[in-house]
């Protein structure tokens, strides 16, 4: 009888993925991010996208279209992970399956995170 805390303080903050509310707080604030940089990303693209390709790479080349790029795609990769894994958590039967398809989810996002990051960085310092 050491312990004293109630059955539902014992399983408070254990999920499904064993997680607790971190999942759902993340993919709230990326959701947030991606809102509040999302018209940004969409009016650099206006003011862009009528001088083709040469106004695309001018403003992915400036500061601002750079880091509203790095931004967004840091945020929406984040945010198509954490869903992507949910999916998977909920509706995998096997453990083992589950533990391979999110370790994949996890590679292929930070795969292109990390391909689109060094492009942009390529385009914005002119390497």
């Amino acid at each position: 009888m050491s312990d004293f805390r109630t059955p539902l303080s014992k399983v408070r903050g254990h999920g499904a993925a064993r997680e607790g509310v971190h999942e759902f707080i993340s993919h709230r604030v990326s959701a947030i991010v991606l809102a509040l940089v999302f018209p940004f990303f969409v009016y650099g693209l206006m003011k862009a996208l009528p001088a083709g390709y040469d106004g695309l790479m001018a403003w992915i080349g400036s500061a601002t279209g750079a880091f509203t790029l790095l931004v967004f795609i840091t945020a929406g990769l984040y945010h198509g992970r954490i869903g992507i894994n949910e999916v998977i958590l909920d509706y995998v039967p096997s453990h083992d399956a589950r533990t391979f398809f999110v370790l994949i989810n996890s590679l292929v996002s930070f795969g292109f995170w990390l391909m689109g990051v060094l492009a942009i960085l390529k385009i914005w310092l002119g390497a």
